[in-house]
């Protein structure tokens, strides 16, 4: 699927990739907000330390690319 800037199913699936991008960075508040604006869900996220944010943006990046 092309995503499409005008499409909001495009925009939710492209909040993910944001989400992995923040977390990578280090920033888990943002991340967290593009992940809520997504919609997908995500069980037991924790955000305590460097590895587990990296896991994470892994995760979500996986389930991006798989939507995409």
């Amino acid at each position: 699927m092309a995503l499409n800037k005008y499409s909001h199913k495009s925009d939710r699936i492209a909040n993910l990739y944001r989400a992995a991008f923040y977390l990578a960075k280090g920033s888990g508040e943002v991340a967290l907000d593009f992940l809520k604006k997504s919609g997908e869900k995500f069980e037991n996220i924790k955000l305590t330390n460097e590895k587990e944010r990296l896991y994470w943006a892994e995760k979500i990046l996986d389930r991006y690319l798989l939507l995409k």
